[in-house]
């Protein structure tokens, strides 16, 4: 359902830039929108693209669609920006760097990286961060124990036994540590 949803989005806002670009043309170029046969299936599309041109026209609606057009344009920016941090409390903009400097390093030596979360493991705690959050927050774990209560994240390349271990009571944080690094 979703994909039909964006398709018809994705169809709409193709016309509406087709209808723009002639209006572009008629702001700096003066050139009218040309009189088209729709007996074809092409010459359908554009004929009603001129019509659409020519309602904005008549109607003098090039203001509104330009600022149509441009606030499609910040649409997609916001939402191509969306985070996609999990809905916690108590992650600085510092945390947020920090998680994407770790999320980075995974697979290298990551150990100085892990050790600066630590604020973010404090605030887990102290907010009672669930499974999820971690996982949004540190990435997905390379071992999970326990049944889903302990992650272990990997802090070198070579799996030495060198672990950030992160514990669960009740699906929430408790313990954070760094388990036979040297």
């Amino acid at each position: 359902m979703i994909i039909v949803i964006a398709s018809i989005f994705i169809l709409g806002f193709a016309f509406l830039l087709r209808i723009y670009k002639l209006l572009i043309k008629d702001k700096l170029f003066n050139e009218a929108a040309p009189e088209i046969s729709a007996s074809t299936a092409i010459g359908y599309f554009l004929s009603n693209e001129a019509t659409a041109y020519n309602i904005v026209k008549k109607f003098r609606l090039k203001l509104f669609m330009s600022a149509i057009f441009v606030s499609l344009m910040l649409l997609f920016n916001i939402s191509a920006n969306v985070s996609i941090w999990p809905n916690v409390k108590g992650l600085s903009i510092e945390d947020k760097s920090n998680s994407i400097v770790f999320r980075n390093m995974r697979g290298s030596n990551c150990i100085n990286e892990f050790a600066a979360m630590k604020p973010v493991m404090d605030a887990a705690k102290t907010n009672g961060y669930i499974v999820a959050d971690i996982i949004g927050i540190f990435g997905k774990p390379d071992i999970i124990l326990n049944n889903g209560n302990t992650f272990k994240y990997s802090l070198f390349p070579s799996n030495n036994g060198c672990f950030g271990v992160i514990e669960f009571y009740n699906k929430r944080v408790v313990k954070y540590s760094i388990e036979n690094c040297k």
